[in-house]
């Protein structure tokens, strides 16, 4: 411990022996209500837990991942120090501090997988260690792993890997984001050099919003407007540098800098590039997919669309960081709940049904997207083959796997948004201080909605794919053949379905048994709006003016398929590897969100006279009064499923003990400056009181 830490801890406990931190009833009472709703889950919570790493191996592996980075200062800031409290220069620093040791254990530790997990535990930790290390490994990388030719991967990624050069990824623009169409930066072809000139030929076009540009990359992809012999051919990707890799200064026919303050992702060096006039090599074109030799003779690509093939694993990821940072507050808040007492009862806030309901498909939501990663992992490799990529075949998926991307990373941000207003005002006043990191998860979220292509936008997009494989299928019975099970499946079925006029359960209890039932409805309801829309469309309506139904249909399109993913695996009580208790837990689970998704998307199956009130009603009740009070008491259990320790968590009101008032204090205590006289007294406050007159 160094001295400073060493005196700020005596300090601490001078402090301490000068205040009443006495325990309450209140404080006694906390740790006993966490045991009790603990206990009270009826599932093995370790189990459960394994199923969430993706099994025991990968959980026992994270443990001692985090076990290894929670005492090393440089992963993890060390008490009496808090992340929380970090201004933009310190947490940059830190942020390139964890890059640096984790790049330095890499040459460390034999133990590859082992250094995944490190990794892996300081993502969850540090949300801009995660963005920072994912614009150089998921963006910069990818894009030359998968739009780069041999002797291009060969040239560039070991040096990548092992951190030579630190890359980002420049695509969004001050003027364009990701209408990629619109991009105005552009790579002219000088066939007496063999170089490309890249070039920003206006205030528009330069490259905003680009992680790890503002401070740190020393390379970039960048993806331009490409002329050659004075003809535009379309959109291609290069690789610039942009820094010395010795020096750190901008290079020559480059100019870049820092955003500036962020609302999240302090620790991100977000920035600027313009490019005046940049000469590369023709060789830095990522040429996959395209040729052009010395003369400039150029061969596109065999549809553009491959172009953008890195931002389907990029919505991907974007996804799991939702899922890093919605698991995070929905532990605090489920744990806040079950120890915060009030009312006339003095009873657990959790208790109150406008609690419980809030949060049950919210954590439902969590293990359903994360169990359908798996699916989603297989279709996406068969996509891309390894790297070793079939023309025919990328291009028969890539509208398919385009739309699941887009609708997920759609649906998925939408709630999330609001998932976390939940968490929230579910933890009161208390949610306001920065130290139950509720306030920082937030801002730190907050990109997820637009970064990666808007939510509206990628839903319309999802949607307008749906569309087209509806009309595909109606007007010519056509569907295309992959190599999987897609999302779409039901469209093979849309004349039938289009034929059946109401839902024929009667108990909605029959459903929750029978998953079949709510698939069938859910099919049913998108078939008869995708009708709805193509007839309204036919009767002169543009697109724009259906825009927001067909969002709404993009986003049940989405939540239908995470419900037949999970449906598939936990429809039955028999015949599972899973731990019995597990396997009901997530087939509770999984009837919790086929019913949420009946009652919050209810309204698209009474428009189309499909739900009948009395339906609707009664799904309202069964979801409220017996499967949503049924788990109140799973949900310490479920959160605690997401192995998330208490250094990840941050917040003291979410302590895994319970005991949260005491360490709740001893935090605030801690902070710079928390007690003794103002700094600015003498200059500021004395004038105004010195003369009053002490009685």
């Amino acid at each position: 411990m160094s001295k400073n830490n060493t005196a700020a801890v005596e300090r601490l406990e001078q402090i301490k022996q000068q205040l009443n931190l006495s325990p309450s009833p209140m404080s006694l009472q906390a740790p006993k209500d966490m045991e009790k709703e603990r206990s009270s889950a009826s599932f093995n919570i370790d189990v459960l837990s394994h199923f969430w790493m993706g099994g025991k191996d990968k959980f026992d592996r994270r443990k001692l991942a985090f076990d290894f980075i929670e005492k090393d200062p440089e992963l993890v800031v060390q008490s009496p120090r808090n992340i929380l409290e970090f201004g933009r220069e310190e947490m940059r620093e830190y942020t390139m501090g964890q890059i640096n040791r984790v790049v330095r254990l890499g040459r460390e530790i034999k133990d590859k997988e082992f250094l995944e997990d490190i990794s892996r535990a300081v993502i969850l930790y540090s949300e801009s260690f995660a963005l920072r290390i994912g614009v150089h490994e998921a963006l910069f990388r990818n894009v030359v792993q998968m739009l780069g030719n041999k002797q291009q991967q060969q040239d560039w990624v070991e040096n990548v890997d092992q951190f030579r050069i630190i890359g980002c990824f420049a695509m969004t623009e001050l003027g364009h984001s990701s209408a990629l169409r619109d991009i105005e930066t552009t790579a002219t072809f000088d066939v007496e050099t063999d170089e490309f000139i890249i070039n920003s030929p206006n205030i528009t076009s330069t490259k905003w919003w680009i992680g790890m540009a503002g401070q740190t990359a020393t390379h970039t992809v960048v993806i331009a407007q490409t002329i050659i012999h004075g003809k535009n051919v379309g959109l291609n990707w290069f690789i610039v540098q942009l820094r010395d890799t010795v020096t750190g200064k901008v290079v020559p026919g480059v100019q870049a800098g820092d955003v500036g303050a962020k609302v999240g992702h302090q620790g991100v060096d977000n920035g600027w590039i313009q490019f005046h006039c940049k000469r590369i090599p023709r060789t830095n074109m990522l040429s996959k997919w395209v040729t052009m030799d010395r003369s400039g003779d150029f061969q596109p690509a065999p549809n553009p669309a491959v172009m953008y093939a890195t931002l389907i694993p990029e919505r991907f990821s974007l996804v799991t960081i939702t899922l890093t940072l919605v698991t995070q507050a929905l532990t605090i808040a489920t744990r806040y709940g079950v120890v915060r007492r009030q009312g006339s009862k003095n009873q657990q806030i959790m208790d109150y049904q406008s609690h419980y309901v809030k949060l049950l498909p919210a954590i439902s939501f969590m293990y359903m997207v994360q169990n359908s990663f798996k699916t989603l992992d297989d279709q996406f490799a068969i996509l891309t083959a390894g790297g070793e990529m079939d023309p025919l075949v990328y291009l028969n998926h890539m509208g398919d796997m385009h739309s699941i991307s887009a609708s997920l990373k759609g649906l998925s941000g939408a709630y999330a948004t609001e998932i976390l207003e939940i968490c929230r005002r579910s933890c009161g006043g208390h949610a306001y201080s920065a130290y139950n990191a509720l306030g920082n998860l937030i801002s730190d979220f907050g990109v997820m909605t637009t970064g990666g292509g808007d939510n509206v936008v990628l839903l319309q997009q999802a949607a307008s794919y749906l569309l087209h494989c509806f009309n595909q299928k109606l007007e010519f019975d056509d569907y295309p053949e992959l190599k999987y099970q897609s999302a779409t499946h039901y469209i093979v079925r849309a004349k039938e379905l289009l034929k059946v006029k109401t839902w024929p359960v009667n108990v909605i209890a029959d459903a929750t048994k029978d998953f079949a039932l709510i698939e069938e409805a859910l099919h049913a309801i998108l078939v008869k709006r995708l009708n709805s829309i193509r007839q309204s469309l036919s009767e002169g309506a543009s697109h724009n003016d259906l825009l927001l139904e067909s969002v709404r249909v993009a986003e049940l399109h989405c939540a239908a398929f995470l419900f037949s993913v999970n449906a598939r695996q936990f429809s039955s009580l028999t015949g599972s590897d899973l731990d019995p208790s597990v396997q009901r837990i997530m087939r509770q689970m999984t009837a919790l969100w086929g019913l949420h998704i009946l009652r919050v998307y209810g309204d698209q199956g009474y428009m189309e006279g499909f739900l009948s009130p009395k339906q609707m009603k009664d799904i309202e009740k069964e979801y409220l009064a017996q499967l949503c009070k049924s788990m109140r008491y799973e949900v310490i259990g479920l959160t605690d499923g997401f192995g998330l320790p208490d250094f990840i968590l941050k917040a003291p009101i979410a302590k895994h003990d319970g005991d949260i008032y005491q360490a709740y204090f001893e935090t605030l205590l801690q902070a710079p400056a928390s007690t003794g006289v103002a700094s600015y007294h003498a200059k500021l406050i004395k004038p105004l009181t010195e003369k009053f007159e002490n009685k």
